[in-house]
């Protein structure tokens, strides 16, 4: 588990589930301040209540600009690390193309990222940085990824852009592979299933990161004031072989 003194306030978009959850998690467990978000009111307070008195929680949906813009607005300042790791799996393949929902998760995705950095941007620390979450579906896709190879893409592209639009503030991805023990993973329909047992059998250890992986990997790129711009891959060195 991460390990710091430095009392930092962290905002988790996406952060009342999954590996959003996780990394709260260890934000207060290393001394940390957290503020989470998602669109359920009732969830969000109770994970919250979990997470203890060091936990606030604030709802918002990435593809309502207002949402976004007063969520923002009700920060108690400033916001040393900004984590964007919201997702929507939308299962789309171009052979049976459904335009509509394609375009809800890049939205929620790409434009619902920069947005969520548009209105944060008041209140981040000159010291903080903004970690986003990719996706290895960019480079290995799997079965109905159509939709979200391109926004997890896109992401990389966009935290490019924003390192040099927002500086000094750094702006940093991670790109995790196919991560064990989830329960995206390990109740995955029989299709994907398959493909990512094929994934772990493609890594030199045969082994899936986990979500401690992915937490810890969150932090250095949070925490390591010499990384900005980088996409770090936590996969396992799945996309080598």
């Amino acid at each position: 588990m991460p390990e710091s003194t430095t009392n930092e306030h962290i905002v988790v978009i996406g952060g009342t589930r999954g590996l959003g959850l996780e990394i709260a998690r260890a934000a207060v467990a290393r001394g940390d301040r957290v503020t989470v978000t998602g669109r359920d009111p009732q969830r969000n307070a109770e994970r919250a209540a979990e997470l203890g008195e060091n936990a606030r929680h604030g709802v918002c949906d990435l593809t309502d600009w207002a949402s976004l813009q007063a969520f923002f607005d009700s920060v108690d300042g400033p916001i040393d690390h900004l984590v964007l790791v919201a997702l929507d799996r939308d299962n789309n393949d171009i052979r049976d193309f459904r335009p509509d929902d394609s375009a809800h998760t890049s939205l929620m995705k790409n434009v619902g990222y920069a947005t969520s950095v548009h209105y944060a941007l008041p209140k981040l620390a000159a010291d903080g940085s903004v970690l986003m979450f990719s996706g290895l579906s960019m480079w290995r896709p799997f079965p109905g990824s159509t939709t979200i190879s391109m926004a997890n893409a896109g992401v990389v592209g966009l935290a490019t852009s924003l390192a040099v639009q927002i500086a000094p503030v750094r702006v940093n991805v991670i790109t995790p592979g196919v991560v064990g023990g989830t329960d995206a993973v390990d109740n995955a329909d029989p299709v994907r299933a398959e493909a990512y047992e094929a994934a772990r059998q493609r890594t030199p250890g045969k082994r899936l990161p986990t979500p401690d992986n992915i937490v810890d990997a969150s932090f250095a790129l949070m925490d390591n004031r010499g990384i900005n711009a980088a996409n770090l891959v936590v996969d396992s060195a799945m996309h080598t072989i």
